[in-house]
């Protein structure tokens, strides 16, 4: 019954979304109209022709919620049902396609070769623009996977009003003028004015709580505004005043300050120790260097720097932890059958040859029968018949016609011939945004003319304000050069606690972007075995040579975030102003509590990462978890004694 009813609900989506596509302003749909003539599959079907019958069926009252619960998931996979006021006092509805689909992309053969390499380089899984352009299963790690951009990109284009509910200290509803689509850390920001101000404000796409609506409401914006937009960092003061600060630390964690500081200036003294100088934007950015160095540096100027870090250390891991029983923790972002059902009819009409079962099963992690379930149903899927009828249906060809049930069957898109229309589906503006940001990250680590080309022909579609920081990392090229030729590496590196740097040997074989830092997977010979390294903790490459030993296969294919599995579960109760420090972690689940705070649930392999964590988060955090009450606070004592 249960898997009757999730059919039922994914058809009947599907067909409701396509048709109010292709209705118009002028030619709406109203509800009775859907009701009377939406038609679906019988489920089960009982012959090898299903039978079709209505969408909706029941008494006027329950037609009515089911109706409009599905309009409300329409509208949260990012479509915009507008409602018109008929003539005769009816409401009909309509959804304007380029509210969520981008113009048709012409990308170049090369062109499709650098957005299938950056999206293996950047990601953006299953849900995403991975499984479009990729036939493999999705990588790990990436931007977060939201269908908030939609919207938001929206806005931009047409310089209205955005509507939403935000989570920061409270949850309440803002009204915005959006400015600029930021990302930072791989963390897309909307970077935008509140309606009635002259205040610069960023808010973060995970936080919000609805799906943004674009108002009628235009606004204009000028120079002033628009530069306070691109100068807005998160983290920033607003009025940020620099400080000047001067620290000790030891030669190999000194060079490594150097190539992440531009403006540092070294001395070493007469006992070896070597004294950084570093101006920074604010005391706060000053402190959070300190706070991250850890025991690796010591601060020697100014005071009211050593000040602040004596109070933020007295406050690691103090405070009272709430009850916490009945608590329910929110899991990563998944999509629903209307979503998953489009993204498997989106893929196929996107390849001009079609897919297979065992195609579209690899790129979207799903098992082959339920992929002919899905897509045996688009194949008889005839939603409307006349002039509200979807322009093309999807074909599916069997090697074996005796053992369908198995066969691995192609399906491809076939449009009819109306008004000319031979178009393949464009993509989702979410989806141009995702290529933007992969091919910006791999332009950094891959040399590629048909790169900066690919980015221009999106950005051209895109038409929109969306910038992404991308960082600076030195020893990148030689990474890469390393990993292309197969080559083996002696290099000088620093974890993220150790207060020496260390020296290893590495075979690099694959490069991949997290939270805007990149890292390399490769087989560590000084270990002897796979490891994940942070390439801008790599200080120096010490010599270089050919790798000529066959290693064992990796048994980690999705590395980058192994970080979030496995290991012991803690809980940690934060206050709202830390959520940034948290939501990059992997896997985290979160739930809001009561008094406004926060409980975060992850998993932690190593006790050491949860004390510098909490370091890091000061007096705004708390672990609830009892084994692990005590984290950070010897870190923050030995710190505090040096």
């Amino acid at each position: 019954m249960a898997n009757q009813a999730v059919e039922e609900s994914r058809e009947r989506l599907v067909a409701l979304t396509l048709v109010l596509q292709n209705a118009s302003a002028s030619h709406p749909l109203t509800q009775e109209t859907i009701v009377r003539e939406l038609m679906v599959d019988e489920f089960p079907a009982s012959s090898k022709g299903p039978r079709k019958v209505r969408a909706y069926t029941g008494s006027p009252g329950a037609v009515r919620q089911k109706f409009e619960r599905d309009k409300a998931r329409v509208r949260d996979l990012g479509w915009q049902i507008e409602t018109v006021t008929l003539d005769d006092g009816s409401v009909g509805y309509w959804i304007d396609p380029s509210s969520a689909t981008a113009p048709p992309l012409e990308l170049s053969e090369d062109e499709e070769r650098v957005v299938r390499l950056a999206l293996r380089v950047c990601g953006f899984g299953a849900s995403g623009a991975f499984s479009l352009f990729n036939d493999g299963p999705a990588v790990d790690g990436g931007l977060e996977f939201t269908n908030f951009v939609t919207p938001v990109i929206r806005a931009l284009h047409a310089q209205r009003v955005l509507r939403f509910d935000y989570q920061s200290a409270a949850r309440k509803t803002r009204l915005v003028e959006p400015l600029e689509l930021r990302v930072f850390e791989g963390a897309l920001y909307l970077i935008a004015r509140p309606r009635g101000t002259e205040e610069v404000k960023g808010y973060r796409l995970t936080r919000m709580v609805s799906m943004p609506v674009v108002t009628p409401d235009a606004f204009v914006v000028d120079d002033a505004t628009r530069a306070a937009a691109a100068a807005w960092r998160p983290q920033y003061a607003k009025t940020p005043t620099p400080l000047d600060a001067v620290v000790t630390t030891n030669a190999d964690y000194a060079r490594l300050i150097e190539r992440q500081y531009p403006n540092a200036r070294r001395a070493t003294r007469p006992d070896g120790r070597v004294e950084v100088a570093i101006r920074f934007d604010s005391p706060r950015a000053a402190l959070r260097f300190v706070l991250e160095a850890a025991e690796r540096v010591r601060v020697e100027q100014p005071k009211s720097l050593r000040r602040d870090l004596a109070n933020w250390l007295r406050g690691v891991n103090r405070g009272d932890v709430p009850d916490l029983s009945g608590v329910t923790f929110a899991g990563p972002t998944v999509n629903d059958v209307l979503g998953q059902t489009l993204q498997l009819l989106r893929a196929v009409h996107l390849s001009p040859d079609g897919l297979r079962v065992s195609d579209l099963a690899a790129r979207f992690s799903l098992d082959e029968d339920l992929v002919r379930q899905i897509m045996d149903r688009l194949v008889t899927f005839e939603p409307m018949r006349g002039v509200y009828g979807f322009p093309a249906h999807v074909v599916k060809e069997c090697d074996d016609w005796d053992h369908e049930a198995t066969d691995d069957s192609l399906y491809r898109a076939e449009y009819y011939d109306r008004d000319g229309f031979h178009e393949l589906a464009p993509l989702l503006w979410r989806d141009l945004v995702e290529l933007n940001v992969a091919l910006r990250e791999a332009s950094r680590i891959y040399t590629d003319p048909a790169i900066e080309s690919a980015i221009a022909t999106i950005e051209a579609a895109v038409g929109a304000r969306v910038r992404v920081t991308i960082a600076d990392e030195a020893m990148l090229g030689e990474i890469v050069t390393a990993a292309e030729n197969h080559e083996q590496l002696k290099i000088e590196y620093s974890t993220a606690e150790a207060a020496e740097s260390e020296t290893r040997t590495i075979e690099p074989r694959e490069v991949r972007v997290l939270n805007g830092h990149t890292y390399v997977r490769a087989y560590c010979t000084t270990r002897e075995g796979w490891r994940t390294f942070r390439v801008d903790r790599i200080g120096a490459v010490l010599a270089r040579s050919p790798a000529t030993t066959t290693r064992p296969a990796d048994d980690h294919p999705q590395w980058l975030t192994e970080v979030g599995e496995g290991g012991e579960e803690v809980v940690v109760v934060i206050d709202p102003s830390l959520r940034w420090l948290f939501e990059p972690l992997p896997r985290a689940q979160w739930s809001a509590l009561d008094d406004g705070r926060f409980a975060v649930r992850l998993r932690v392999r190593d006790r050491s990462f949860l004390d510098h964590l909490m370091v890091r988060a000061g007096e705004g955090a708390v672990v609830a978890t009892t084994a692990f009450a005590d984290a950070g606070r010897d870190l923050a004592a030995r710190i505090a004694r040096q």
